[in-house]
C-alpha cells in the first residue's frame, strides 16, 4: 500500500467514527440540559419592561434514529420596568412547558424546531398582589453543537402567555449544554 491508500483509509475511518459519534450523543434517549440568557419582552408587555434574564433546565426524551422528541422545561424570567415607568414593579415568570421537538437531519451542527404550551405564574414583585397563573404557548428555533461528552445549543423562543388584561410575550434567546 502507498501513502495515499493508508492516508485515504485513515480519513474514512475517522469520517465515519466522527459521524456515529455525532449521531450518537445527538439520539441520546434521555437528556438533561440547563440554558441561559435574556429574556426579551414584546408585545404590550414590551412597552413597559426592559430585557430581562432567563434561566431554563430540560428534560428531553427521543427514540434512536428518530428527529422527534419530547421535552420538559422549567424556566425563570425576570424583567425590569423601564424607566419611563417609575411606578411599574419588576416582574418574574416562572413556567413549566411540554414541547415538540423536531431535529432538521445530518449530523455535526443540528438545526431544530420546537413548540408546545404550558403554564406560566406571573408575579408583580413588591406589590402584594398574588401570583397569576395561565396557560401560554411557545415555539421557535434552536441548533446543537455535539462535542465531546455533551452538546452545546443555542435556542430562540417565542412565548404567548394568555393573560386578562393585556398580552404577556417574551422572547428568551438562550446558550446552554446538554449531557
Amino acid at each position: 500500500m502507498d501513502i495515499k491508500s493508508i492516508s485515504l483509509a485513515l480519513a474514512v475511518a475517522a469520517t465515519a467514527l466522527s459521524a456515529s459519534t455525532s449521531l450518537a450523543q445527538s439520539a441520546r434517549p434521555v437528556s438533561l440540559g440547563i440554558s441561559a440568557g435574556a429574556a426579551i419582552p414584546a408585545g404590550d408587555f414590551g412597552n413597559d419592561m426592559t430585557t430581562g434574564f432567563n434561566g431554563t433546565v430540560s428534560l428531553g426524551f427521543t427514540s434512536y434514529g428518530s428527529p422527534i422528541g419530547i421535552r420538559v422545561d422549567g424556566m425563570y424570567n425576570k424583567f425590569s420596568a423601564k424607566d419611563d415607568f417609575p411606578g411599574v414593579p419588576d416582574t418574574r415568570i416562572i413556567g413549566a412547558n411540554a414541547n415538540l421537538v423536531y431535529s432538521l437531519p445530518g449530523t455535526g451542527i443540528r438545526p431544530y424546531l420546537i413548540g408546545g404550551g404550558g403554564i406560566y405564574g406571573l408575579k408583580a414583585e413588591d406589590t402584594g398582589i398574588d401570583q397569576e397563573t395561565d396557560f401560554g404557548v411557545n415555539g421557535g428555533i434552536g441548533a446543537s453543537f455535539p462535542l465531546s461528552g455533551f452538546n452545546t445549543f443555542i435556542e430562540a423562543r417565542f412565548h404567548h402567555v394568555f393573560t386578562e388584561n393585556f398580552s404577556t410575550q417574551f422572547i428568551p434567546v438562550t446558550f446552554g449544554i446538554s449531557f
